[in-house]
């Protein structure tokens, strides 16, 4: 009896052992939770120094949802007139209806002039959507004096591509009726 009873103490102190300090055990995971409370906690505190930090630079939520308002409507305009130079109908509408004028280079103008973005990332993001590096690489060669056929070689493009790339930058005002580039259209090759 006495054997039994130091057999059960032994068993009762081996499951004790294995579940308050055992890997699943709960003081294991009281230390876990502290852990996971403490690194909430400094989340927290970061959060409201970068919210501190913001306001001081006049960088607060609603300056920074209104910028990025401002932008995603610069870039959606973008793509809109490139659509609607392929000929997209829809775009040609929607752009004539907010801006009072048909694609070309007074519209791309007009997309530029409108307020809520930095000038100099307008007209980056301008470059990189309308022209992009197939179109750098057919002016550059155009401009060398290389046939549109060798210019769309050189940008490893077919040549349907290349002469619907050369019609846009014509139709935006980067080449002129020469194949050459105009004064925006060498600032798009920096």
């Amino acid at each position: 009896m006495w054997i039994v009873a130091f057999l059960v103490g032994i068993i009762v102190l081996l499951m004790t052992w294995m579940f308050f300090f055992g890997g699943a055990g709960v003081s294991h995971q009281r230390k876990l939770r502290r852990e996971i409370e403490r690194l909430r906690e400094e989340l927290g505190r970061l959060q409201e120094a970068n919210e501190a930090l913001r306001a001081k630079l006049g960088v607060g939520a609603e300056e920074r949802f209104r910028r990025y308002g401002n932008l995603s409507e610069f870039v959606r305009d973008l793509e809109s007139l490139r659509c609607a130079i392929a000929g997209s109908k829809i775009c040609q509408a929607t752009l004539s209806k907010k801006y009072g004028v048909d694609p070309g280079p007074e519209l791309l103008k007009r997309i530029l002039d409108k307020p809520g973005v930095d000038p100099v990332v307008k007209n980056r993001l301008a470059d990189e959507l309308l022209v992009g590096e197939v179109g750098r690489t057919l002016m550059l060669n155009l401009d060398k004096g290389a046939s549109i056929d060798r210019a769309a070689a050189e940008a490893g493009v077919p040549l349907m591509v290349a002469r619907g790339q050369i019609t846009r930058l014509q139709i935006l005002g980067y080449l002129d009726s020469d194949l050459k580039p105009t004064e925006q259209g060498r600032e798009a090759l920096i």
